[in-house]
């Protein structure tokens, strides 16, 4: 099984639609990854001080020694992010 963070994977903004409901650094971080349709790797994601670093907003999340992957296993639940595996 492939991890999220396989080195052929990619992230990529998924067709669902982004309405007013939705908190502006979500959608943000959303777009960002998006990367205009050619979406973004694990490692662009996770670098530090990276833009959908720069979203994150929770209580728990302390900077860049924090993990990301409850943020994008999040993105990925709400239909919002998918991972394309290469």
């Amino acid at each position: 099984m492939k991890t999220n963070d396989d080195l052929n994977a990619r992230y990529f903004r998924s067709a669902e639609p982004i309405t007013n409901m939705h908190a502006s650094h979500n959608v943000q971080r959303w777009e960002w990854v998006g990367n205009d349709g050619k979406g973004r790797t694990f490692s662009e994601i996770n670098k530090p001080n990276s833009f959908y670093r720069q979203c994150i907003r929770r209580d728990t999340y302390s900077g860049n020694n924090a993990s990301i992957r409850q943020d994008l296993r999040y993105d990925i639940k709400v239909n919002m992010l998918v991972i394309k595996h290469y």
